[in-house]
């Protein structure tokens, strides 16, 4: 299964640009996208801050445009991929998901600032309400695929990221794949010692049917798994997810969305955005299921 036909690439011009397009051209090496959208969207200024210059937005979108392409063939043309690039008028949230939809786009690749201009809030509401599956790449990071992290609480959502990270591995033309590690945390509930047992008692117990629960899990997909599960004390989900990113050489983690919950439209499930509030170091691939969000999007563009 190839994880992706067609892509959109915003680009602000920002120094982070050509780190996500390189990121681009390294993944497209293996996946070979039919066509890269690339998008800029510029602030749409009112007639009255312009008066009588006529045609001056329509000149500020073609020079737009010209920079754009100079930088896109500048920085990708060696990639061999098809490419076209888009200027677009308006907000960039509303912008970019008409194009995605319009183009039938199954990945949008996104930069995760953190210190270069301009803003990451457009990119942390794009991953939320996107249709689509999301990749993040983050700043400074050189694009490699060594080791990859699934953090999994074994629901449909875990099994979705799952396949469609085998999926992309594999198209991948590469002599050695990936490995892979499941990462799952547990914790201990109140009133355990009601059981008549001890903290350390409850706790093997516990763990031994979360090992069971994994190692099921693992059986459902015809690959090498390295299981890693922790028992959750003082530390947060995320806080954990980043140590063994650095524990693990970790390239990438892929998470599953879950997509609309019944308090809030469209957001991505608590843990899957703790972890992208505190990761700053590797790219996050967010799974979603097809026509995820699409209820949402709907009433947004009505």
């Amino acid at each position: 299964m190839k994880m992706n036909n067609t892509w959109v690439v915003p680009v602000d011009f920002s120094p982070i640009d050509l780190e996500v397009i390189d990121y681009v051209k390294y993944l497209g090496a293996s996946q070979k996208p039919e066509k890269v959208h690339f998008v800029n969207v510029m602030k749409e200024f009112k007639q009255s801050y312009y008066g009588e210059f006529e045609g001056f937005q329509d000149q500020l979108r073609v020079d737009q445009k010209l920079r754009l392409e100079n930088k896109v063939k500048m920085h990708f043309n060696e990639a061999g991929i098809p490419y076209e690039c888009h200027i677009l008028s308006g907000t960039a949230f509303q912008e970019i998901i008409g194009l995605v939809l319009n183009k039938a786009a199954s990945l949008v690749i996104l930069g995760k600032k953190r210190t270069s201009s301009g803003s990451g809030v457009v990119s942390d509401r794009l991953s939320r309400n996107l249709p689509c599956d999301v990749l993040l790449v983050n700043e400074d990071f050189v694009p490699k695929l060594d080791n990859v992290l699934i953090p999994t609480d074994f629901s449909a959502h875990s099994d979705l990221a799952m396949n469609q990270l085998l999926g992309l591995m594999n198209e991948m033309e590469m002599e050695e794949k990936p490995k892979l590690f499941a990462f799952h945390t547990y914790d201990i509930p109140l009133g355990y010692d009601k059981s008549g047992k001890s903290y350390e008692e409850f706790a093997e117990i516990v763990r031994s049917n979360v090992e069971t629960d994994m190692s099921e899990w693992i059986k459902k997909f015809d690959h090498d798994i390295t299981p890693i599960l922790l028992l959750q004390k003082e530390n947060s989900f995320a806080e954990l997810v980043m140590d063994q990113v650095e524990t693990q050489d970790i390239d990438l983690i892929v998470m599953g969305s879950r997509g609309q919950t019944p308090t809030s439209l469209a957001l991505l499930g608590s843990n899957t955005m703790k972890v992208l509030m505190k990761n700053d170091q590797v790219p996050v691939l967010i799974v979603k299921k097809p026509g995820e969000n699409m209820s949402f999007i709907d009433s947004m563009r009505n």
